[in-house]
């Protein structure tokens, strides 16, 4: 049999610390996936890493610089990436980690974004490996509990980008409607919405009828949508009182890209989520807030767009946006943006 040895003062201190932080959190309705790490647990991730919140005077062996880390590995040969466009810091991980196993709280909201900011391009080399989503938030929890880091990730992507469909939707949904209505199929659909029904969904939903993709390739086997149907991987209604979590999970195999769950009337929702694999994010009470995440979604996870939707979301790209080179998009969005820009309000 093993013998076991007295656990000395400080780790004694060190573990009862853990407990305190374990409890705490629990007693905030945090789930348990905050206390796991790689097969090893929070416990140990925790008494290992305990020491990186003390102050550097406090700690008894001082960190090694990246410059002494690099001559030390000089006997190794280490070679950096000729094409990494920037070196990963010895810190990266731990902060990474620091970020997962602390959840969000008001006092350690702005340590969790400056962090963030830190880590981006340690975190764009791990999802330009085409991770899945589901993976990315496993590693990334902050981008579900603290959703406004994904438009600070884009943000960091697109910086002059960043705000445009927010500050330009509202003038040019108006002139999407009335572009639209010069086409019978989305002049029905218009008329279906009553005056005090929601005028983005109105606009999102006649853009979408106009650009409708009727075929598209889905592992190289063409299909058929309507445009009913197409509409169906852009948002679905639910009723009010859903359980949230559980519709998320028990979506249709069928909508595999990011996609909006409305709560409430189906032409007056009062809250939205995006689905992203099966896992639903907050996205607030405005549907342009909520179409706006959703957007950039497909950029922060780097996935594509679905298919139906193709034409409708590189509208959106190209002449909302602007992150997508107008050229590049087929004739049938070029025609229809030109007709958009020559209404006069």
């Amino acid at each position: 049999m093993k013998e076991v040895g007295i656990m000395s003062f400080g780790a004694r201190r060190r573990l009862s610390m853990v407990i305190k932080a374990a409890n705490g959190a629990a007693t905030k309705g945090y789930s348990q996936e905050h206390f796991y790490n790689n097969g090893s647990g929070f416990l140990e991730y925790k008494l290992k890493n305990s020491r990186m919140s003390l102050p550097q005077d406090k700690k008894k062996r001082k960190r090694r610089s990246r410059q002494e880390l690099e001559v030390a590995a000089k006997s190794a040969k280490t070679v950096v990436a000729e094409d990494e466009e920037e070196p990963i810091t010895p810190g990266d991980q731990e902060k990474v980690d620091w970020m997962r196993y602390s959840p969000p709280t008001g006092d350690n909201q702005k340590k969790h974004r400056d962090l963030f900011i830190d880590t981006f391009s340690f975190r764009r080399k791990i999802i330009n490996g085409s991770p899945t989503i589901t993976d990315v938030l496993c590693q990334f929890p902050r981008l579900q509990d603290m959703p406004e880091l994904i438009n600070l990730e884009f943000q960091l992507l697109y910086p002059d980008q960043c705000d445009n469909f927010i500050s330009r939707w509202g003038r040019m949904k108006e002139q999407i409607i009335l572009a639209g209505e010069g086409n019978a199929s989305v002049l029905v659909q218009i008329q279906k919405f009553q005056p005090d029904d929601n005028r983005d969904l109105c606009a999102l939903t006649a853009l979408s009828f106009a650009l409708h993709k009727s075929v598209v390739q889905v592992r190289g086997t063409s299909t058929s949508s309507s445009r009913e149907n197409s509409l169906l991987f852009l948002v679905q209604s639910i009723p009010e009182g859903t359980d949230v979590e559980a519709a998320a999970k028990a979506k249709k195999p069928v909508y595999q890209q990011p996609f909006l769950l409305a709560l409430g009337p189906a032409r007056r929702p009062v809250q939205y989520f995006a689905v992203l694999d099966k896992v639903a994010v907050p996205c607030g009470t405005s549907l342009i807030t909520a179409i706006d995440r959703l957007f950039k979604c497909h950029f922060v996870f780097n996935v594509h767009y679905s298919p139906a939707l193709l034409h409708f979301w590189h509208f959106i790209a190209a002449f909302i946006y602007e992150v997508l080179d107008p050229h590049t998009v087929k004739p049938i969005i070029r025609s229809f943006a030109s007709s958009v820009r020559a209404v006069e309000l």
